[in-house]
């Protein structure tokens, strides 16, 4: 089983290249706190600006939001949603990937 991609926007976006996208930044803060569980994902940053390639091919159109921890071909967890366009299992909400990453690897999930 290959890891699981975690996609994040780069911060620095907007008309004055000073926003960045709070899902994004809770999940750098759950690696703060998890330093060992960065082996676990393959992190890709991603330009803020649609369409999203990357997750456009993996997920289809409709499902390019960020944070997205996107599986394998084939990694089908228990319980997560799949792109109804190419059947990858996903999760696309910062809170839900925290606490699926805490559950899996036994560490803290958020309140």
């Amino acid at each position: 089983m290959s890891k699981p991609q975690l996609y994040l926007l780069k911060p620095g976006y907007g008309t004055e290249a000073n926003m960045f996208c709070p899902d994004c930044a809770l999940m750098e803060g759950f690696f703060v706190y998890h330093p060992h569980l960065k082996a676990q994902v393959e992190f890709i940053y991603i330009d803020f600006d649609r369409p999203r390639a990357a997750l456009v091919e993996l997920l289809g159109v409709e499902l390019q939001n960020s944070p997205a921890l996107v599986f394998a071909e084939g990694d089908l967890p228990t319980g997560l949603a799949r792109s109804t366009q190419t059947g990858r299992a996903y999760i696309n909400d910062g809170k839900a990937i925290c606490r699926w990453l805490g559950q899996q690897f036994h560490g803290m999930v958020p309140s």
